[in-house]
Formats: C-alpha cells, sequence, structure tokens
C-alpha cells in the first residue's frame, strides 16, 4: 500500500472528524450549519496571518493563540446566523450558507492582496515556519497527531452530547423546539452556543489544516471539505462516536477518488459523484424511516 496516499487518507479524515463534529453538532440541535466551508476557511487564513507574523514567539505561545482566535473567529460567523434566527426569525441553514459564500471571496481578495506572500508565486499567505507545524508521523504523508486531537474532541462530543445536561436539553430542543420552551427550557441558549460551537469547530479544522498539511493558507484551500465533513456527519447519524469510522471512510473515498482521477485522466471530480451517491442512499434511508413513523 503507497503510505502517502494510506496517511494522507487518514489526515483529511482527521480534518472531517473536527468539521464534522461541528456540523453533528448542528444537527442536533435542528439549526443545521452549511456554512462550514467559509469557517473552515476563515480559520485557517487566521491561523496563516497569526503564524506568519508571529516568528518571535514561541510555538506553546503562538499556537494556542493561533487556535482560540480561528475557533473565535469562525463561532463568531457561525453566531450572526444565531442571531438572525433568534430576532429575526431568520433560516439558520439559508443564513449560515450566505454567510460563508459572502467571507470566502473577501478572504480569497486579501489573501490575494495584501496578505499575500512576498517569497512565494502561490496565492497563498507565507508559509509559517518550521516550528508551527505538526510534523508527519507517517512519511512521506502529512498524517500528523491531530488525527490523535480529533479521535479524543469526537469521545468528548459524544460525552457532552450524551452524558451531560445541556447535552440531552439540546438535544431534545432540536426535536422540539416547542416542548422545549413549555419545559421551561432557555431556547436562545441552544441557538447561540450550538451556532458558535459548531462553527468553531469548523474554524479549527481550519486551524489544523493549515498547521498539519498546507502550511499556509493558500487560496481555496476549503473546497469540498465543509461538505465531505457534513457528509460524514449525516453518514454517522450525528453520533460524534460514529464520526471516527465515517470520517475515515470519507478520507479513503476522497483520496483514492482523486488518485484514480489524476493517474487515468479523468476531468471531472469523481469523489463528489460518490460522495453525492452515499448521501443520496442515506437521504433515501431516512426518508423510509420517516415515513413509517407516519403511516
Amino acid at each position: 500500500m503507497n503510505l502517502f496516499y494510506f496517511g494522507s487518507a487518514l489526515n483529511f479524515a482527521a480534518i472531517y472528524m473536527i468539521a464534522g463534529t461541528g456540523g453533528a453538532f448542528s444537527i442536533k440541535s435542528g439549526n443545521l450549519n452549511f456554512g462550514g466551508e467559509g469557517q473552515i476557511y476563515l480559520g485557517g487564513f487566521i491561523t496563516g496571518i497569526i503564524l506568519a507574523g508571529a516568528k518571535n514567539l514561541h510555538p506553546l505561545i503562538a499556537l494556542p493563540l493561533a487556535l482560540i482566535l480561528a475557533f473565535l473567529s469562525s463561532g463568531a460567523l457561525a453566531l450572526i446566523s444565531g442571531f438572525l434566527k433568534q430576532y429575526k426569525n431568520a433560516d439558520f441553514l439559508f443564513t449560515s450558507f450566505l454567510a460563508s459564500s459572502a467571507v470566502c471571496p473577501i478572504i480569497s481578495g486579501l489573501i490575494q492582496g495584501p496578505f499575500r506572500s512576498k517569497t512565494d508565486n502561490l496565492l497563498a499567505t507565507q508559509f509559517i515556519e518550521e516550528k508551527f507545524r505538526f510534523g508527519s508521523i507517517l512519511k512521506p504523508s502529512t498524517l500528523n497527531a491531530s488525527f490523535f486531537i480529533a479521535i479524543l474532541l469526537c469521545v468528548l462530543f459524544w460525552y457532552l452530547i450524551n452524558k451531560t445536561s445541556y447535552g440531552k436539553k439540546l438535544t431534545i430542543y432540536g426535536v422540539s423546539p416547542e416542548f422545549s420552551r413549555f419545559a421551561g427550557y432557555n431556547n436562545s441558549n441552544f441557538v447561540f452556543t450550538s451556532a458558535f460551537v459548531s462553527g468553531g469547530m469548523h474554524g479549527l479544522a481550519g486551524f489544523f489544516a493549515v498547521t498539519g498539511t498546507y502550511f499556509t493558507c493558500h487560496e481555496n484551500f476549503y473546497a469540498g471539505m465543509g461538505w465531505t465533513a457534513f457528509s460524514a456527519a449525516l453518514l454517522s447519524r450525528a453520533n460524534p462516536l460514529f464520526m471516527i469510522p465515517s470520517a475515515i471512510f470519507l478520507g479513503f473515498v476522497t483520496t483514492y477518488a482523486n488518485r484514480y482521477a489524476f493517474l487515468n485522466n479523468i476531468n471531472f471530480d469523481i469523489s463528489s459523484l460518490i460522495q453525492a451517491v452515499i448521501l443520496l442512499i442515506i437521504s433515501f434511508t431516512l426518508f423510509k424511516k420517516e415515513k413509517s413513523y407516519a403511516d
């Protein structure tokens, strides 16, 4: 087995796990976050510019700083949709997608303009220094420690959703906001916290994409990541523990499908086609189950 593609598949699976956990959190709340692509891009951009300008800082200071700011910035982007839902009764799915669509060209413009690297020909920010990079644990691939961090996050979110009072109330709110309100729960708290955490987890995925895979924020690096992560969330039925095999499965699907397309000169995105078939099957299964409940 080619170690480069095997390690790359696991590496992208880690990114899908982290972002997919944010997607699963939004599914549990009933407020579907379709802005994952822009939130990943924003988190990666913040990480890239912070670490590029932190050459004199110790990694134990610079990396946590970039991580926190990536989480907060992407969380704040998703929180906009939360406020619009709470105070304007706007559809969260729609506004999160619009916010993502709006922020992506802005970030691309900044990368092409004032934040473009002066020493490279890429449309990207300056490469981060070696001391800020997560080293490979399976060379020559970029598989790194973020894979184990992603698994840990999946376990922590499973515990949060299934074993804490907040998680159980959030699930009830996601199933029936009316019942949640009549039960005396603070629904606005669920709207804001689920939006912020979901967006923040996507920003965290952008952080690890920059520090462990690309080592820079290049234009449109996020393409496909958000939707694949959301596919993993759907495939796992929004269960963070099942997110682990779901993300690994999609990591191998996307990596080896793209490898096959490259080696056979296929000029369309075969991995997206396979992913669409998987989503169609999932949706059909869910539709049949809902129909049987109705009967």
